[in-house]
């Protein structure tokens, strides 16, 4: 008994120590566990249910893995001349040769940038305006939904957006330093991050180099000699291995081996005016930046900002200019705005960190538009739910529930969001709570559909017949020959299966044991039914097994 109640008394005081400590400390606590789960879901991600997206992904990775392949990562280890510098897949590549091929691997250096980019574009927001703005412009860019679905794509977009975030930050950095060995290693670094963004991005680095243009040469104009020749020295440094890209590719297939990359450039910016992108660009920036972008412009019209912004050229001019060029261009696509995503949040956020209102009823109206809004995207949701029912059960593999969950938990956040747009009770007007109570609950909820494939998963099927125990026997120890394969299957299994080889001819398949056909009128041929049998089926596609052998 006395054991019993000294350990009674033992857990007493553990647990008094425990809130002791807590009360004591909570305000460092608080902050570090809400930090530690916002963190985890950018990392806790669960792979196995991940599939890669056809063609983009399944191209990218597919090249990064031939170049990791190759013995020289300069030289274009291609058939024919490409339209792409190779620094658009040196990161997947380099993942690759680390980790091996998998979904972890080629998605990785996305989600690492990305996680980059939230922290220098918080210290970017400090420098252009104050620590309360660059919190809210951190929750804003990480809730938009076009990042997050991009930070765990297999592109080079947001290892691009990287650059430019380090080119930016070392370039205000470069201004504010008072040591002149540090202004000068930043303005390098600065001029070096320029080049490395074409070689990562090839001709999209022009449009944000532009919009940046007036921003650098209005303050290297005011700066001593020394100070613009290591900016120019950083960019030739930085320039070095699109250089060696470049020789190699002339060296392999002359002339053609360069001309292309501008060739291709030139076919996307020259041609008709791009009116698509000038129609479809308001409705891709409201649902693709969903809360910010409606704030923004709601914000913009009804409010003036109070705090003194920074460095305007950068703020105002730099995403102007980048937009109007976009808008401009023949083909644009909504990954192409990526690099504006963190200049738009800046600028919301130092609206809504610090605002007035312009008009005496400004408050009344904004308090209308968000309530009508939001009761629409709420009644958006609840008609999806309810007859799209099937849809749902039928297509996202078993993970309905969580769907369900998600999608309630998002409805409760906007039902709760209106006690911030009205005086009701002891509640007051508070924009700044409105936007809180909303994209926390976006985030998680958008982040964990991603991590465990509800959305960017669009090729379950494929991984579940490669995951099946009979075919992955098979294509581990045999070569798998493609047989008018769809394109984008083809795209995908050229990745997920390095061993198989495209035929077009059905005499030289005849002689090989296992291959894959599209189209079940294929198989339904008497030449095939003579010489195949089918092994597993997976949407329209087969993997026959050859029984004349």
């Amino acid at each position: 008994m006395q054991i019993l109640s000294s350990n009674v008394i033992n857990y007493k005081k553990i647990k008094v120590g425990f809130i002791n400590f807590f009360s004591k400390h909570k305000r460092i606590i608080l902050p570090f566990l809400f930090v530690l789960f916002f963190t985890s879901l950018y990392f806790i991600i669960d792979f196995s249910s991940q599939s890669l997206v056809a063609h983009d992904e399944g191209l990218y990775a597919r090249r990064a893995r031939i170049i990791e392949y190759s013995e020289n990562w300069f030289s274009p280890p291609f058939s024919e001349p490409h339209h792409k510098t190779l620094g658009s897949y040196w990161f997947i590549a380099l993942s690759i040769r680390l980790f091996g091929n998998s979904e972890l691997s080629v998605r990785l250096p996305s989600i690492l940038s990305s996680f980059l980019c939230l922290i220098i574009s918080y210290l970017i927001a400090l420098k252009v305006s104050n620590k309360k703005s660059a919190l809210i412009s951190l929750f804003s860019l990480s809730s938009m939904p076009l990042w997050i679905q991009y930070s765990r794509y297999a592109s080079p977009d947001i290892p691009f957006v990287l650059c430019i975030l380090l080119c930016i930050l070392f370039f205000l950095k470069s201004l504010d330093s008072s040591d002149n060995s540090s202004r000068y290693f930043y303005v390098f670094l600065s001029g070096m991050f320029i080049s490395i963004s074409f070689f990562i991005r090839s001709y999209m680095a022009f449009i944000p180099l532009l919009g940046l243009s007036p921003f650098v040469f209005s303050n290297l104009f005011r700066k001593e000699y020394i100070f613009k020749m290591f900016f120019c020295t950083g960019i030739f440094i930085g320039s070095i291995p699109t250089c060696i890209n470049f020789y190699f590719s002339f060296k392999k297939f002359g002339i053609n081996g360069i001309s292309i990359l501008f060739d291709f450039a030139r076919n996307q910016a020259i041609g008709d005016v791009g009116f698509n992108n000038v129609i479809l660009a308001p409705l891709n920036f409201f649902y693709l930046t969903f809360p910010v972008g409606i704030l923004i412009i709601i914000l913009n019209f009804f409010t003036r900002c109070k705090i003194k912004i920074n460095y305007p050229l950068l703020v105002y001019i730099f995403p102007l200019i980048s937009l109007t060029l976009l808008l401009c261009m023949s083909t644009t696509y909504p990954h192409y705005y990526l690099f504006l995503l963190p200049s738009l949040s800046i600028l919301f956020a130092s609206y809504l960190s610090s605002y007035e209102f312009r008009y005496s009823n400004s408050k009344n109206i904004i308090s209308y538009l968000l309530f009508i809004i939001i009761l629409f995207i709420s009644i958006v949701f609840l008609f999806a739910i309810i007859n799209y029912k099937d849809f749902i059960i039928n297509n996202l593999h078993g993970n309905h529930s969580i769907v369900y969950i998600l999608i309630l938990v998002l409805l409760l956040s906007y039902f709760t969001s209106f006690r911030f747009i009205f005086d009701i009770f002891y509640l007051r007007f508070n924009l700044k709570n409105f936007f809180y109570n909303i994209i926390i609950p976006q985030y998680i909820c958008l982040s964990l559909l991603f991590n465990f494939g509800v959305l960017g998963n669009p090729n379950y099927n494929i991984k579940q017949f490669l995951n099946d125990n009979v075919v992955s026997s098979i294509v581990n120890s045999n070569t798998i020959y493609l047989f008018r394969v769809e394109s984008k299957t083809q795209t995908l299994l050229s990745y997920y299966l390095p061993s198989s080889k495209v035929v077009d001819d059905f005499d030289a398949i005849s002689k090989y044991k296992y291959v894959i056909v599209s189209n079940s009128s294929s198989f339904n041929k008497i030449e095939f039914k003579q010489l195949f049998i089918p092994v597993k089926k997976f949407d329209n596609h087969f993997l026959l097994m050859n029984i004349s052998e």
